[in-house]
């Protein structure tokens, strides 16, 4: 049967949740484990009116008195044959049966809300990402690069530490070796759909070949090796802490300038892996997803729509750019920062495009959504000023006739994703994003 998205919505508030963990799924196997909080974490999407993921941490309180954390999500899908589709395909993965606090992970279906449970690492897209997290598995894999980043070194105890996840997405894992010093030797993975993971690896290591990797204008991570049977990229530790969105921060608008130099150097550098990209597939893309809010959002809605009738006018009219090879998620917060170096850690959405493409989705994200303060709209002009001059300096063959174009279409998908993530004043931000994209849009490159 298909399922109401209010049902849905007000199963998935935390209090609900914990109730049916608590009553249908922890309770009935493990009775002696209470289920003490849960709380949303990172990583809630919809797709309108289809799907809705959430992801939750639940604190568990054992039969011993010690606490433990797991992380637990969920996937809606409101239409009974879309909800029939999945089941089939979680039949590799549903354990019912199974304690949900089973290390390998849980998974299990509620046909009467349309509705699949996961305990981490059970992943439908990702099945061997039980044996990624083992660190015992991982051992071997692991030895060899241990003994090339530091030979002298002997690895003790091995740990892997989640530090991002997004189900059925990618997920970012740290293995931690002890060798008897202050700081563990650290090697991270990546896991990603798609096979993706071959693609960032051949990026990674003909950045890192580049002379600007070598004279240090570049700073990145070194690849080590693809494992495509476990969807697996490995690379090395490089050190800081990620960039925050403090617009008046030294640190931020020094960022400002590195990530500049950085794209410029990518620009330049004849890299070709990547597939082509074009304002075209932007604007379709914004387009496609726009409708699945066309009830939801009506006001938001015909904003969006508007603007991108006017961004799609002003690329036919303009020139294209010469491709160059584009990194394809150029945010602020793609950078660590170690007090030194600002080093730039994914590059997983490399495409051939436009050099505005780049530039314009930089831009774009560094407008505050909820700004506190004007001064706080100020220092991000001022942060884009700083963006491009360095750009310039790096590039100064670039006239930036398309940048307007591209810097409309990154406050679009900001515009977009707010109205996906339905947040609390969603509405609101939403227009505010999409009426600076009117303002952008409208901006010559010299003014």
């Amino acid at each position: 049967m298909s399922v109401a998205y209010s049902t849905i919505k007000t199963f998935s508030e935390p209090e609900a949740i914990q109730q049916f963990l608590t009553e249908q799924v922890i309770g009935p196997v493990l009775p002696d484990v209470q289920v003490t909080k849960v709380r949303t974490i990172q990583g809630r999407r919809f797709e309108a009116p289809r799907i809705l993921w959430n992801v939750y941490e639940a604190e568990l309180t054992m039969a011993d008195g010690t606490s433990m954390r797991r992380l637990v999500w969920t996937k809606a899908i409101f239409d009974e044959a879309g909800f029939g589709d999945f089941a089939k395909r979680m039949e590799r993965v549903a354990n019912g049966g199974a304690s949900p606090l089973d290390p390998g992970g849980f998974a299990r279906l509620f046909p009467d809300l349309n509705l699949a449970l996961f305990f981490f690492p059970s992943d439908p897209v990702f099945p061997k990402l039980p044996a990624v997290f083992d660190a015992d598995q991982m051992r071997p894999i692991l030895a060899d690069h241990y003994a090339r980043l530091r030979p002298d070194a002997k690895v003790g105890s091995l740990e892997s530490v989640r530090i991002k996840y997004l189900p059925e997405i990618s997920c970012i894992v740290k293995y931690q070796g002890d060798i008897g010093e202050d700081r563990p030797l650290s090697i991270y993975g990546k896991v990603q759909h798609s096979r993706r993971g071959q693609l960032t690896y051949d990026v990674m290591r003909a950045l890192w070949d580049l002379p600007a990797r070598a004279n240090g204008e570049l700073v990145l991570s070194e690849p080590l090796a693809y494992y495509p049977r476990l969807d697996l990229l490995l690379q090395s530790e490089v050190p800081g802490e990620d960039v925050k969105g403090d617009r008046h921060s030294d640190v931020f608008m020094a960022q400002c300038e590195a990530a500049g130099r950085t794209i410029g150097h990518i620009h330049n550098s004849g890299i070709s892996e990547g597939a082509p990209h074009s304002a075209s597939v932007e604007i379709d893309r914004i387009w496609k997803r726009l409708e699945e809010f066309k009830m939801s959002g009506p006001r938001v809605y015909f904003m969006l729509r508007d603007l991108l009738k006017q961004i799609r006018t002003q690329a036919d009219k303009i020139p294209v750019e010469d491709p160059v090879p584009s990194h394809g998620d150029f945010k602020y917060n793609q950078f660590l920062y170690d007090g030194a170096n600002f080093a730039l850690i994914d590059v997983e959405y490399f495409v051939q495009a436009e050099p505005s493409f780049d530039l314009g989705k930089y831009c774009g994200h560094l407008a505050p959504s909820m700004p506190k303060h004007w001064s706080d709209t100020v220092q991000a002009n001022e942060g884009r000023r700083v963006f491009l001059e360095a750009y310039c300096r790096v590039r100064p063959q670039y006239r930036g006739a398309r940048f307007p174009i591209y810097e409309a279409l990154s406050l679009a998908t900001r515009a977009l994703v707010v109205m996906w993530s339905q947040s609390r004043g969603w509405q609101y931000t939403a227009e505010t994003m999409i009426a600076l994209g009117f303002e952008r849009l409208k901006t010559r490159w010299d003014e």
